[in-house]
């Protein structure tokens, strides 16, 4: 085995796609990929008579364990599952309200360069990554996006519980299409929203809860910041108080994570324009993200990227034809998508520990993160299975 095979995703039952195959399960679907090989987790998912999904963005179990690990969240962790790759926003929440792998449905990261628009788009906010751009803001998923959400014709009533600033995103009515959709603002609007949800589904329902704002104080302040624990905390308080009451209704919750974190030390945050051997090389901007770049080349210039990765990059990253990674599953089973290899550009540098690269286009504000997340650390791949 190499140290590549070593940090590669594994999908035999413990990941996020597992997870979203036991869930499409109680929506009366059939699954594409095998549910989670843990019978007594599945088992309590498909037969919840009501079934609330919390996802919390970046609350992975490191995270959880070192910022509350004695809160109510910790307490109630029935196990856990394997992050996707890239261990990401974007390809999960597709994979989590579709039921296809990274793979199938073709949405890999965040930064993406849509053939076709010519452009390189932020995957969610379907807007162009260059604000100097004229390209306009999508309005219309479908003209990148050809997966069909969950949630329409499912047999069950769903509803979705999001910030109020996604409710009605482009995305949103595209990924969360057939459900009804209810946006919040602060801890006791969630507590209202769910609520009101499963009041109104009644028995045999889904409620799909979203909240981002400890991967924003993550990404802001990083993972070991007091801001982080604090965050951390609030969420633990709001589960305990879900949990009671909908324990009262007879409904079941399930939290999850998308991901978890990590701070790069400052020598690991590399910035392009100090490899300028490799920047000569691409045809565009950077895609993906900090942890996954997405390389998409000048013709005729592959040779010269391999080695200049090699001798520049090597030390952070694995520079890995992106076929490569098709062809031996990092982005999960099933038929990749026809745009997949397009959207995936020439070569993935994959990270071999906690290095972040970056650039910058003339209109963008500086790359300021401290937290950070998409690789294959631990901290970052494991995310928690609680149910209550």
């Amino acid at each position: 085995m190499t140290p590549l095979d070593r940090l590669a995703p594994r999908f035999a039952g413990a990941s996020l796609l597992n997870l979203a195959a036991s869930i499409g399960m109680t929506l009366g679907c059939a699954p594409r990929h095998a549910p989670l090989a843990d019978a007594r987790v599945h088992q309590r998912i498909v037969s919840a008579s009501t079934l609330v999904v919390w996802l919390i963005d970046g609350l992975g179990v490191e995270p959880l364990q070192s910022l509350v690990p004695h809160g109510a969240l910790a307490g109630q962790m029935a196990g856990e599952a394997e992050a996707l790759f890239p261990s990401s926003t974007a390809p999960t929440l597709t994979t989590l309200t579709t039921g296809l792998s990274v793979a199938e449905h073709g949405v890999p990261e965040w930064f993406l360069h849509f053939e076709e628009l010519g452009e390189i788009y932020r995957a969610l906010p379907l807007d162009p990554r260059d604000p100097a751009s004229s390209a306009p803001r999508l309005d219309d998923a479908g003209r990148v996006y050809d997966w069909r959400s969950a949630f329409a014709g499912a047999a069950r009533p769903v509803v979705t519980v999001q910030p109020a600033r996604l409710a009605a995103s482009t995305y949103s009515r595209r990924a969360h299409q057939g459900a009804l959709a209810l946006g919040y603002t602060g801890d006791e609007e969630l507590v209202a929203r769910v609520l009101e949800a499963v009041d109104g589904a009644g028995r045999g329902g889904l409620v799909y809860v979203y909240e981002d704002r400890f991967d924003q104080t993550c990404h802001a302040k990083g993972v070991a910041s007091a801001e982080a624990e604090r965050m951390a905390r609030r969420l633990d308080a709001v589960f305990a108080r879900l949990a009671e009451a909908l324990h009262a209704r007879g409904a079941s919750l399930l939290v999850t994570a998308d991901h978890g974190f990590i701070d790069p030390p400052s020598a690991e945050r590399l910035r392009l324009e100090d490899y300028p051997r490799v920047a000569s090389c691409l045809a565009r901007p950077l895609c993906g993200g900090p942890r996954v770049p997405l390389m998409h080349l000048r013709p005729g210039c592959e040779r010269d990227f391999e080695e200049a990765a090699a001798e520049l990059l090597g030390a952070h990253f694995a520079c890995v034809p992106a076929g490569a990674l098709v062809e031996r599953g990092w982005f999960g089973p099933g038929k990749p998508h026809p745009r997949l290899r397009a959207r995936l550009g020439d070569y993935v540098l994959v990270p071999t520990g906690h290095a972040v690269l970056v650039d910058r286009l003339p209109a963008e504000p500086p790359w300021t993160e401290i937290g950070v997340h998409g690789g294959c650390s631990s901290a970052e791949r494991r995310v928690p299975l609680i149910l209550n």
